[in-house]
């Protein structure tokens, strides 16, 4: 397994307009069942690795997710990047150090 893609996962994607019209209940829908999953769970604010857990997929999360970028449905959301210091926004009684 290559570290560098695993690592990848801990990536945050947000829909672009194209997906969010594609995600539309109306929209035909152009992709399989587990792609079309993964766009609908795609919210800008959750990494992929735990979007992963919540939905088990067939497919690799990061192919799916590379191939929803390359159709222009998805994008990395670089400032909602997590990392190890970022705090929950509802846990405000925690203190900072």
């Amino acid at each position: 397994m290559n570290p560098q893609a695993s690592s990848r996962t801990n990536v945050v994607y947000r829909r672009t307009l194209k997906g969010q019209a594609a995600a539309m209940p109306s929209a035909t829908p152009s992709m399989n069942d587990e792609h079309r999953r993964l766009l609908l769970l795609v919210n800008g604010f959750t990494p992929l690795d735990a979007l992963a857990r919540v939905c088990k997929f067939q497919q690799g999360p990061q192919d799916m997710a590379d191939t929803l970028q390359s159709s222009g449905l998805i994008e990395e959301a670089r400032e909602r990047r997590h990392d190890n210091g970022m705090r929950a926004p509802w846990r405000t009684t925690e203190k900072t150090q």
